[in-house]
């Protein structure tokens, strides 16, 4: 997630609409381990 957000912000995305689509992406990782019931894996 942390590469994600930087590559948005040397994309020049603003460093806020960065914050909320790395906030975005987690949220659909967490929705995704509640639907198949599994536990978090670190890349």
């Amino acid at each position: 997630l942390k590469l994600f957000y930087r590559h948005l912000v040397s994309a020049g995305k603003p460093k806020m609409v960065a914050l909320i689509a790395v906030a975005r992406k987690l949220i659909t990782i967490l929705n995704a381990m509640l639907r198949d019931r599994k536990p978090w894996q670190p890349a």
